[in-house]
């Protein structure tokens, strides 16, 4: 059905709340409102609820909020930017006293009557129905909305599996399922594909050790009416994931940390990260198309986005023209391009006892999903990595920091490319670094000016690298000419003496002819 128009004020008030204190949340800061929501198709039997006491009644719910430019409240005025958030409800006829933490908030439902509403993956047995939905693959349907559970693998799966919630989630949810399994719900919704999925779906089909296996997801589509306009189209978009859990799996970020602090080397977990993001990347380039691009269409993106960052970030400005000159050495080059992480850094790595698992392949969060599902160039995910060594160095500094970073970065690059990188490759990393560090600027600015001296210390000193190569090339051209002048001094010497060697020959030979005439 369409956003409904009778959604009453209390009702979304309750909802505006929930989603505001959300961690999920993304619009933090912002005056928000409910534009109007999209109840998808019920994952539970309305019938079997209200025929019992103690019934529960799950379904996805899609919100969708505005952020209103003006002073419109979303009556008739205009609501601005919107999103798409995904609500798992639980409903329940009663108050559920070890639910407390996750109530909703409490309303007269259409069908269901008064009820008690609850974020449902706060709830395992609510949460227990999405597992049972996807081993049944059931597709669920009403007049004017969809939802879909597509399996692809089952080993070790079952209905019986104990749910619990994870409690470090951010931008989305996740459920653990025992020791076997992860469900991962997308709160903010993208229309479309969603790229973890895609990436681990055509991953798992190569074998691929180094991601998790692809259980499944669960998708959906709907009518949508937009108020306003009174437009119609139906809208589609993934809800959730469910994937391998990784046994005894750690943190990679909390893991480079712990080894810095105790002061030891973590160079060969560097050098084990990179040959596993080498062997993700060859098998991206066997699931995915992959193709050229010119380098200076590159250099003009990454010099066009310093140009936006040094309005934001003053302190940028200093070294715009070093950073032009770096980004301008890509013009003279071509680069290969397939599907990349996009986002690939420490926090997106898990160190099990069998290696390296790479996680989350959903890309940038600031680009748009057209431009995170975009063939680039692999060392933008080289240089995430190496971004995060240098931020891992400065959370725990120390007389040893430093050196830290740079054999993980030493590490790290032979892990991937098997030995040296060439000097055409390292000068087009030092460009996608740069790039990174300059993009990292402008969100420490936002949101954590106190860290801004981390990335702008690594512009430094990749500018500060460029002149000292500017430096040394004019020390060679110098150096160059001075053989070249002293060569040509030679040359004329050497001319020279052959010419009065010449000239005093004729004239011994003048005079002995004239002895002998004589």
């Amino acid at each position: 059905m369409p956003p409904t128009t009778s959604l009453a004020p209390e009702t979304a008030d309750h909802l505006l709340a929930h989603l505001s204190a959300a961690r999920w949340f993304g619009g933090k800061g912002r005056r928000a409102v409910v534009i109007g929501l999209t109840p998808l198709p019920w994952l539970t039997s309305t019938a079997e609820y209200l025929d019992s006491a103690h019934g529960l009644a799950v379904r996805p719910e899609v919100l969708e909020v505005g952020y209103p430019m003006d002073s419109g409240s979303g009556n008739g005025g205009d609501p601005g930017p919107r999103e798409l958030y995904q609500l798992v409800v639980a409903y329940r006829h009663a108050p559920q006293p070890d639910l407390q933490h996750a109530e909703i908030g409490r309303w007269t439902d259409p069908e269901l009557g008064a009820v008690v509403a609850y974020d449902a993956m706060q709830d395992p047995e609510a949460s227990s129905v999405v597992l049972q939905s996807l081993l049944a693959e059931r597709t669920l349907r009403q007049p004017e909305a969809q939802v879909g559970f597509h399996l692809s693998a089952a080993e070790g799966l079952s209905a019986d599996l104990p749910a619990s919630v994870f409690k470090g989630q951010q931008s989305n949810t996740s459920v653990m399922f025992g020791e076997v399994a992860m469900l991962k719900v997308f709160r903010r919704l993208e229309l479309g594909r969603n790229l973890d999925i895609e990436v681990h779906d055509a991953l798992s089909r190569t074998s691929m050790a180094d991601v998790a296996k692809l259980y499944g997801w669960v998708d959906a589509s709907w009518s949508h009416t937009d108020p306003a306009t009174g437009h119609t189209e139906t809208l589609d978009a993934d809800l959730a994931m469910v994937v391998e859990k990784l046994a005894d799996a750690t943190d990679g970020w909390g893991l480079a940390l712990d080894v810095l602090g105790r002061g030891t080397s973590f160079a060969e977990p560097a050098r084990e990260l990179g040959h596993a993001l080498a062997e993700t990347h060859a098998a991206l380039r066997t699931a995915f198309p992959s193709g050229l691009q010119p380098g200076a269409e590159v250099a003009q993106v990454m010099t066009d986005r310093l140009g936006v960052a040094a309005a934001i970030a003053p302190a940028l400005e200093p070294y715009v023209a070093g950073l032009q000159h770096l980004f301008a050495d890509l013009g003279a080059t071509e680069l290969t391009t397939q599907r990349v992480h996009g986002d690939f850094h420490l926090g997106q790595t898990l160190h099990t006892p069998t290696g390296w698992k790479i996680i989350d392949f959903e890309g940038e969060p600031a680009k748009t999903l057209v431009e995170r599902a975009a063939p680039d160039s692999v060392w933008r995910d080289i240089a995430g990595m190496l971004r995060s060594f240098d931020y891992a160095a400065a959370s725990v500094p120390g007389p040893g920091s430093r050196e830290w970073a740079q054999e993980c970065r030493t590490a790290f690059l032979t892990g991937y490319a098997g030995g040296e990188l060439t000097a055409d490759d390292a000068e087009t990393l030092r460009a996608y670094e740069a790039d990174k560090a300059v993009y990292e600027v402008v969100y420490e600015v936002r949101n954590r000016p106190e860290w801004v001296a981390i990335p702008l210390g690594a512009v430094g000193t990749l500018v500060g690298e460029i002149q000292h190569d500017q430096a040394r090339d004019a020390d060679q051209d110098q150096a160059r000419d001075a053989d070249q002048d002293q060569a040509r001094d030679a040359d004329q010497d050497q001319a020279r003496d052959a010419d009065e060697d010449q000239a005093r020959d004729a004239t011994q030979r003048r005079g002995a002819s004239n002895q002998v005439k004589e």
